[in-house]
């Protein structure tokens, strides 16, 4: 073998053994292959060495000039994905073209064998050809933009389906958990130890499924926008819809079915679909003090009909605008509400009048999981094979919940507090 050769049976190796990364434990099986592929990387990179030596050498020989060693410059898998990040496609319109291309005639372009090598699921029902980084990242920022609730949640990130975390429920000033005491309450010390729950999680797998004409498939750049459009917008609505209102059966539990959550009801002889200062103003004492700083409003478009008209009344003569500015409509609206920003939700919030139309929130309070994966991509070219098109898929997996079961009651009074605050039908 050449120099070049040889290099290149190197970066198979670092391909194989990049699969093994992921994995939580290891078979027999694994670790014969692991310890052959070892002895096999040892083996090849004396050979580089050597080849290496004779190059330089050669070189010195035929020219008197500063000899600089080779690098061994190996594009494969992970490495070639950090070296280029769009693995050698000009856009994701010429990618996804190679991949109808691999699946309707098997000639698999090169440049996707080098993107999956060492992909632990390149194959089966989480099948399809992993996205290279530049097109995958435009995608999920898409997903995790300034609309999407995901990017302020507490988010984790798992190699597994399962993830498992510790929790704990217990206030300072509860009698159960770890206790502090006056020395003067107590003749000898008291000992306490810690209380902690425990929150199992499952990732459940969210899919896009995009369907796209031959005609569409042969002009790139229509391809690129089209699918950078298509697939985000379903996948931001349904993440959001969650977040909010999922149920946990086959999708994250969302806030409005949390425990946690804390409820404000409606006042006494109020109007239908209308929200009052009175409601906002209960809502924010319920929110924890700590959660005040992050807390967001999350409203229905309709509600701020009802905010622009809300007046607040301290006993004055004239009543106050609360969400207008001093000057009244001829300037723009704050924008915040008792200085806590104002978000407009065109999806996953409830109509008004209904429980979810305006909520106070703090997630960070809520707990997200997202696999190390990504988003991945997977494509047939038979689901509407008389039509003469493609289906793109893409999947993503996402765990959520809140992982408090009850809400918070202070220590004097039992006030109920919690990080998510709702209002009441209406």
């Amino acid at each position: 073998m050449n120099l070049e050769q040889l290099r290149a049976k190197l970066a198979g190796i670092v391909a194989q053994l990049d699969g093994f990364k992921s994995a939580t434990e290891f078979s027999d099986e694994d670790v014969t292959s692991i310890n052959a592929l070892s002895e096999e990387f040892e083996a090849t990179k004396k050979q580089i060495e050597a080849a290496e030596k004779i190059q330089a050498m050669t070189s010195d020989a035929q020219a008197s000039v500063r000899k600089v060693k080779p690098v061994v410059n190996v594009e494969v898998g992970q490495d070639r994905r950090i070296l280029d990040p769009k693995a050698g496609f000009q856009n994701s319109g010429e990618f996804f073209r190679s991949v109808v291309k691999a699946a309707t005639t098997g000639n698999v372009d090169n440049r996707l064998s080098i993107l999956n090598a060492g992909a632990k699921e390149s194959i089966g029902e989480d099948g399809g050809f992993l996205i290279p980084t530049d097109i995958r990242s435009a995608i999920q920022e898409k997903v995790m933009g300034d609309e999407s609730l995901l990017s302020l949640t507490q988010q984790f990130v798992t190699a597994s389906n399962n993830l498992t975390l510790p929790t704990d429920e217990v206030a300072p000033w509860s009698s159960e958990g770890i206790q502090a005491y006056w020395e003067g309450e107590a003749a000898a010390f008291r000992e306490s130890k810690p209380k902690f729950g425990e929150l199992q999680m499952r990732l459940h797998k969210l899919t896009s499924l995009v369907r796209v004409t031959e005609e569409l498939l042969e002009d790139a750049p229509a391809l690129e926008s089209y699918l950078r459009m298509k697939a985000p917008s379903a996948m931001l609505h349904k993440v959001n819809n969650a977040i909010i209102s999922g149920t946990g059966a086959g999708m994250p539990l969302g806030i409005l079915n949390s425990g946690f959550k804390y409820k404000v009801a409606a006042e006494g002889g109020q109007a239908a679909d209308t929200v009052l200062f009175a409601n906002v103003n209960k809502m924010l004492s319920r929110i924890l003090p700590a959660s005040f700083g992050r807390a967001v409003w999350l409203v229905h478009p309709a509600v701020l009909e009802q905010l622009r008209a809300m007046q607040f009344v301290p006993g004055a003569a004239s009543p106050v605008p609360v969400y207008m500015p001093a000057s009244g409509v001829a300037g723009a609206p704050f924008g915040t509400l008792f200085g806590r920003p104002i978000m407009p939700m065109m999806g996953g919030v409830k109509e008004l009048g209904t429980e979810g139309d305006i909520m106070l929130v703090d997630l960070s309070y809520y707990y997200s999981v997202v696999k190390t994966t990504g988003v991945k991509q997977d494509i047939s070219t038979h689901v509407w094979f008389d039509t003469q098109e493609v289906a793109f898929r893409f999947s993503q997996r996402i765990a959520g919940q809140v992982p408090y079961k009850s809400n918070v009651t202070t220590q004097n009074g039992a006030f109920e507090m919690s990080g998510f605050v709702t209002l009441a039908d209406r």
